[in-house]
């Protein structure tokens, strides 16, 4: 057994008798550790938006709260299931390397349709994040209700595109998935799950697939619509606001932006290198190890952008880390005291 398999067995015990190549256990551990820094860090986050925010940020947190729920239910879809995702000619071909194999294949395919349907819902929770913005800044009235009823909307739409897969037809079968990838996967009957899917024939799949892509431009079209309004809006209402509710709202906008960016570095190369491998340019097997830690990356940046840019969160933060820096720095002062005394 090669070290990066007992490291891989240590990170993810739950699969140490699972079939993994060298690139797999490195894939493995990639993945494990970019969900897992995921999923403390939106925990982290998500005690600041319950624990620590102020009542002005009251409507706006619940959104906050939204991005970061659907974050940590990705990380935890992610690290269970640690899909390796293929695609040839018409046919999209996945390899389960995380526990959820054991729970057969209906829920092994389901997990990783779960990941693409966070992934659009945490771009939605971000545009109606900017739409919030944009209202509350120009009409000043939004409640915590009308901000609940707007997540809940939001997620109708990729929840019933995840519930519409649940009948999406899989194959199991070692020779027809050898005969898709024309033998370009080696040991592919040593895999405990390997699902293909012809997505001709799928309507759901490709609304999810078009959505996680192509329906990026209409959430980006809206969010920065309404990032020039609200900069508009604050110009032409100076009288209006008060300094610190415009600081607050400017800040706020800038971090939507950054994480508006974020897509750019993890969804689309993901997303491009598959549809190239749709069409024959790139070979499947390389990129296979591409999408799940491209899509992670998300993951992490979402909430730090977050509390390096909401004040409160920042400040707490902050304080933790020099609570904790004075207490080291007490403690060492206090251990080279005793030890001069003696």
């Amino acid at each position: 057994m090669s070290i990066w398999r007992s490291v891989a067995g240590v990170l993810s015990p739950l699969t140490s008798d699972t079939y993994m190549n060298t690139a797999d256990s490195i894939f493995v551990i990639i993945v494990t550790i970019l969900t897992l820094i995921g999923f403390c860090l939106n925990f982290l986050l998500l005690y600041l938006i319950i624990w620590k925010s102020p009542r002005s940020l009251t409507p706006y947190r619940i959104f906050l709260a939204n991005t970061t729920i659907t974050q940590l239910l990705f990380a935890v879809f992610a690290v269970t299931s640690q899909p390796r995702v293929l695609s040839k000619h018409q046919y999209t071909i996945v390899i389960y390397l995380g526990p959820v194999q054991y729970f057969g294949s209906w829920f092994s395919y389901m997990s990783y349709v779960g990941i693409l349907h966070l992934s659009l819902n945490s771009f939605i929770s971000l545009m109606l994040s900017m739409v919030y913005r944009y209202y509350s800044i120009r009409f000043h009235k939004f409640t915590a209700s009308t901000s609940i009823i707007l997540c809940v909307l939001g997620y109708s739409i990729p929840f019933l595109i995840y519930a519409s897969c649940s009948n999406v037809l899989v194959d199991q079968s070692v020779a027809v998935n050898n005969e898709i990838l024309e033998g370009s996967v080696r040991n592919l009957e040593n895999y405990n799950v390997v699902l293909s899917t012809n997505i001709t024939n799928q309507y759901p799949l490709i609304i999810l697939v078009l959505a996680v892509t192509i329906g990026l431009i209409p959430i980006y079209f809206v969010m920065y619509w309404c990032r020039h309004q609200i900069h508009k809006t604050l110009k032409q209402t100076r009288s209006v606001h008060s300094p610190s509710t415009r600081d607050n709202a400017r800040r706020l906008v800038h971090a939507l932006t950054i994480q508006s960016i974020i897509p750019l570095v993890s969804v689309f190369p993901a997303s491009s290198f598959w549809c190239l491998a749709q069409l024959g340019i790139v070979e499947p097997t390389a990129y296979s190890y591409f999408i799940i830690p491209c899509l992670s990356l998300g993951c992490i940046a979402d909430p730090l952008v977050t509390i390096r840019c909401v004040l409160p969160y920042r400040k707490w933060v902050l304080k933790m880390c020099h609570r904790t820096t004075s207490d080291t720095t007490s403690s060492n002062q206090e251990k080279t005291t005793i030890f001069l005394k003696h």
